[in-house]
């Protein structure tokens, strides 16, 4: 029996199917109660007529309901509606272990830490009586919060003293699972899913706990290499292989793999049970001994293995001391080899959705990013390269990239318009100065501090890190056409620095070298990125590769052709290239991440995906036209980071581009007679907001120029006011509302200019309430306000949200949360109108990241949205780590 949308199970309601197998179909509900979604398994009405599979129903409810762990699956309610039984399930967002394994190996690091958690959850399910019986990747899911080990369908409760006999279930599609597409199961007695059952189960006797940790050695083995431990054309050459045969070694698929873990693979997998490793929590212990890099744990096999030769080596040596007086002699005066390079990968914590520029501190032993959550909050987190975990620093929330102190005690960074130091080992910021404009510094040995600004006019500051208030270390020479000063980086002598001048379009780049006390620079050439100066080497990124090249900050000279020494390096159109390292010799660097395309969709109030708008592409700033009959949105281009708007006709799915700038335009807004469209183009270090008919030819009518940043948000109802949204360069770095007063003179006003942010202004279709989002409280929340003003405002949203929108008759406003849940705020009309608590409507399915803003649009009756959804899957680029760079670089 398939359920439709809608359809109730008690007091849940059906959203949309989400699997089937042989303990039934499962799907996504709504608990109203609660207002939350939760997972429905129902068990098909074919089957329900059988005693047996009842009973083992009601056992899985028993079974899943006594377990209670944060990498198990959770049980909320059991019921029965007429003549279907059903199980309320913790609905689960992420992807199974199979997806994941299905692109490639897991790092290491990560094999131990889900391992970990996996070995973990089954211990908890073992003391309880509980055995899972269908370990594999496929019930096993990977969430924001590790792993998640479900489908328990397969389970049976041992009780205290076990039961004899075999597996007691004759029914073949009991084998089945949601996971599993095409199961190779045969009719009798087996239970399970072949490549992962133990010899014991393809026997048919009775499982036990070992048979667990028998699926589970093929489950690291799978997650270690990529590929299963056992294959087979067929269900006969499968089981023989199972019985009889033994996987490749983890050495020969993944050299990298710790020889530990090798070990505790081939322990699992021991034919006999009795010859097994006994309990998960034995190999839960193993699994944490080996990340701790117990017994030579993180070598490679085969260097283990010399170290072994060695050992036994030392010991024959010491048996006959002449011998080796006479070997150390010749050791003595043999020449050393060099150090070897090492490069391997690290695992970004699973919590973050973006990882910015990471920083290596000065002694090479950790490394310092900054990384935003899937909620966009950001933080700085700090990893100790000893160690496979980061930290968050507590302290660091909505801080900007951090940066070193010389001796690596200090971490320096910017948040909330100042300059913060905080010691790594523990205590709250510190404030050092007022820093409205920082973006980027470096910590010299004088402990003296530079930093830089955003792309606004302005010139590297300097300021002690004992605190003061900063003055110009540098100037930008008007004569050349430079614009501002950034990226400084201090030389070995602590007196002299690199930086960077930036011309007017921001593509002409100059590296110069400054000196304190002094503003006379000396040019070094055209700059391809920000350059750190390291081991005689500047290092910095050329289209995508990271070059050294020789320079003597003696005479502040290159002295060489820059080499090559990473290919793929993350970097932006203003230069931001993502490397650091140390002079100790480590290097670190991120390659880029390959981005999901997104795609125009129309969902309903459920969430549900009802239609697109043109093809999959990179979008933004979606706007109806008043009549709703087309659509003005941003449009990528594949070849660059700008964007130009382009309109839709709706009715007929044809777009049609709108403007052609050659650099950034965004935030098209359509005239209330839906006759021009309004948008800010970027030039220089501002944005410009211009105006254009709809169909006509003639040029872009510019409505406001200044050195500002600036992005336009509404036009009044009335046709008077075009909202907007400014950032002073010159005075802070928090957006305010502002208000262009159109007529024969055009002037602008401030409408909401606060110590704090605000953005987004919306207005109500009579234009007479404003909706905004604040952040005075700390968070972003939504807030409303008479328009223009002056009057009361009114909190809205209770634990954060932005992009408010309102319903074409006013009385709904809608917004999105901090955790991309779309809420419905019932509004009565009146002066002031009537704000009910928000009320969750659906899970918006939006591309959400630090740098994108208005990714939907709601029709004037409330029941549509229009939303910039994710088209594939997006990839966040690896963070490489390169050790004794130098090295590497002489072998080349």
């Amino acid at each position: 029996m398939t359920l439709q949308a809608g359809t109730k199970l008690g007091p849940y309601e059906i959203l949309a199917p989400l699997g089937a197998g042989g303990m039934g179909e499962v799907y996504r509900a709504l608990d109203p109660r609660l207002g939350r979604d939760v997972a429905i398994k129902v068990l098909p009405q074919h089957l329900s007529a059988n005693p047996e599979v009842r009973t083992r129903f009601e056992r899985e409810a028993k079974t899943v309901s006594s377990l209670n762990h944060p990498h198990i699956c959770t049980l909320h309610d059991v019921g029965r509606e007429g003549e279907t039984d059903y199980l309320v399930m913790e609905l689960i967002d992420g992807e199974t272990l199979a997806a994941r394994i299905a692109r490639g190996a897991l790092p290491a690091p990560e094999v131990l830490r889900l391992g970990m958690q996996i070995a973990d959850a089954l211990d908890r399910a073992h003391r309880a009586g509980v055995i899972h019986r269908d370990l594999k990747p496929g019930n096993v899911m990977l969430t924001k919060s590790g792993a998640k080990l479900m489908d328990f369908g397969l389970a049976r409760a041992t009780g205290m003293a076990g039961t004899g006999g075999g597996s007691g279930v004759s029914v073949a599609a009991l084998t089945q699972s949601p996971t599993v597409a095409a199961p190779l199961t045969a009719e009798g007695t087996i239970v399970g899913t072949f490549q992962y059952m133990a010899p014991e189960q393809l026997e048919g006797k009775e499982a036990d706990a070992r048979t667990d940790l028998w699926s589970f050695g093929c489950l690291l083995y799978e997650m270690a290499t990529g590929k299963r431990a056992f294959e087979g054309k067929s269900q006969a050459s499968l089981i023989s292989s199972i019985m009889s045969s033994e996987p490749a070694p983890l050495s020969q698929l993944a050299p990298m793999s710790p020889p530990g873990l090798e070990k505790l693979v081939r322990a699992c997998l021991a034919k006999e049970a009795d010859e097994r490793i006994q309990t998960a929590h034995d190999v839960k212990l193993q699994l944490q001994w080996i990340a701790e890099g117990g017994s030579q744990a993180g070598v490679p096999a085969p260097l283990a293995a010399r170290r072994r030769g060695r050992e036994r080596l030392a010991w024959t040596l010491f048996a006959a001391a002449a011998l080796v007086a006479v070997v150390f002699i010749g050791l003595a005066l043999r020449p050393r080899p060099g150090p070897k390079s090492v490069i391997f990968e690290l695992t970004p914590p699973h919590q973050v959705s973006l990882v910015d520029l990471p920083r290596i501190s000065p002694d090479g032993r950790r490394l310092a990013f900054n990384a935003t959550d899937s909620s966009g909050a950001s933080a700085i987190w700090v990893r100790q390269m000893s160690s496979l975990d980061a930290q968050r620093m507590p302290g660091t929330e909505g801080a900007t990239r951090p940066f070193w102190s010389p001796d690596s005690r200090f971490l320096a960074f910017f948040s909330g318009g100042k300059l913060h130091k905080i010691d790594i080992a523990g205590g709250p910021p510190q404030t050092v100065c007022d820093a409205p404009r920082g973006a980027d510094g470096s910590w010299g040995v004088g402990d003296v501090i530079l930093f830089d600004g955003s792309s606004v006019v302005d010139t590297v500051q300097r300021v002690s890190a004992l605190g003061g208030v900063p003055v110009g270390a540098t100037t930008v020479d008007r004569s050349k056409q430079e614009v501002f000063t950034a990226w400084p980086q201090f030389l070995p002598d602590g007196q002299h620095f690199l930086f960077i001048a930036y011309g007017a379009t921001g593509d002409e780049r100059t590296l110069k070298v400054g000196r304190l006390g002094s503003m006379e620079t000396k040019s070094l050439g055209p700059a391809g990125s920000r350059t750190e100066y390291v081991s005689r080497h500047l290092l910095f990124v050329r289209q995508g590769t990271l070059l050294a090249q020789p320079f003597d900050p003696g005479s502040l000279k290159t002295t060489g052709d820059p080499v090559p020494v990473a290919e793929n390096v993350e970097f932006d159109a203003v230069g931001s290239a993502r490397f650091s390292a140390s002079g100790e010799g480590t290097l670190v660097y991120r390659s880029g991440g390959s981005g999901a395309a997104e795609r125009l969709a129309w969902v309903n109030r459920r969430g549900e995906r009802t239609g697109t708008v043109g093809g999959p592409n990179g979008y933004d700033d979606p706007a109806l036209s008043p009549d709703e009959t087309q659509l003005a949105v941003k449009v990528t281009e594949a070849t660059s980071a700008n964007g130009n708007i382009w309109v839709w006709d709706l009715s007929r799915d044809l777009g049609s581009r709108f403007t052609f700038a050659q650099g950034d335009v965004d935030d098209a807004m359509w005239s209330p007679d839906g006759s021009r469209i309004a948008y800010s183009m970027a030039r220089g270090t501002g944005n410009d907001l211009y105006v254009k008919s709809l169909g006509g030819s003639g040029a872009d009518s510019l409505l406001l120029a200044s050195n500002e940043q600036k992005f336009a948000e509404m036009w009044s109802p009335d046709g008077k006011v075009i909202t907007y949204i400014m950032r002073s360069g010159l005075t802070n770095r928090r957006w305010d509302i502002y208000g262009l007063i159109l007529g024969d003179s055009v002037r602008a006003r401030p409408i909401v200019a606060t110590p704090f942010a605000e953005y987004d202004p919306q207005l109500s279709a009579d234009g007479k309430w404003m909706a905004y989002v604040s952040r005075e409280s700390g968070d972003a929340e939504i807030y409303v306000q008479a328009f223009p003003g002056p009057g009361g405002k009114w909190r809205i949203s209770t634990h954060g949200g932005t992009e408010p929108r309102w319903r074409g008759d006013g009385h709904e406003l809608f917004y999105l949360g901090l955790d991309r849940k779309m809420f419905s705020v019932p509004v009565t009309p009146g002066t002031p109108p009537h704000f009910s608590l928000p009320e969750r409507l659906f899970d918006a399915p939006v591309v959400v990241d630090a740098n994108t803003r208005n990714r939907y649009v709601v029709t004037r009756d409330g029941q549509r949205f229009l939303m910039v959804t994710p088209e594939g899957e997006a990839k966040l680029g690896a963070t490489t780590v390169v050790l004794d760079w130098l090295g590497r670089l002489s072998a080349r």
